[in-house]
């Protein structure tokens, strides 16, 4: 699951990682490892990360968006 947000990001032009890996643990266990959730979950991360201005997505973050998502 890292592996596939790792790679999209780099897909995306990231120059170095965006999420901790503290994050894409939690991203793994909020998603239970269904796909959609994985990206609807890391997109939603993104969006909160650039609302709060931060260069990188950390578990808090993830708390904060699974949240909203009602995970």
């Amino acid at each position: 699951m890292a592996g596939c947000i790792e790679h999209r990001m780099k897909q995306a032009g990231a120059k170095h990682p965006i999420f901790t890996p503290s994050a894409l643990e939690a991203i793994a266990l909020q998603s239970r490892g269904w796909p959609r959730v994985i990206n609807t979950l890391a997109a939603t991360c993104l969006l909160y990360g650039h609302q709060l201005k931060k260069d990188v997505i950390d578990e808090e973050v993830v708390r904060m968006a699974a949240e909203e998502m009602g995970y």
